[in-house]
C-alpha cells in the first residue's frame, strides 16, 4: 500500500469530484469502481470534499450515497 501525502490526497479529491460531476449519486463500491481508487484513497477523498463542504451524503435503505451536489434528504459534513 503506497503512503498518503497531503498532494495525492488533493489530486484524489479531484478524481472523485470528476466522477461525481459525471453521475446524480453514487454508493462507496460504485465511486471505486468509476474512481479506480482503494478504499483508503477512496475514503481519504471523501474526508478531502467533507472538509470542503463539497459532497453531500443520504441514506436510502440502508446505503449510503454520495453527491456532489444536494439532493433531497442529503447533509453536508462540513
Amino acid at each position: 500500500m503506497k503512503p498518503l501525502t497531503y498532494y495525492s490526497i488533493g489530486e484524489n479529491a479531484g478524481k472523485l469530484w470528476c466522477v461525481l460531476e459525471r453521475n446524480t449519486e453514487l454508493t462507496v463500491s460504485q465511486m471505486k469502481d468509476l474512481s479506480e481508487l482503494d478504499s483508503a484513497d477512496l475514503y481519504a477523498a471523501i474526508g478531502w470534499l467533507a472538509r470542503e463542504g463539497k459532497i453531500f451524503c443520504r441514506e436510502q435503505n440502508g446505503d449510503l450515497y454520495f453527491s456532489n451536489r444536494y439532493i433531497q434528504g442529503s447533509f453536508v459534513f462540513g
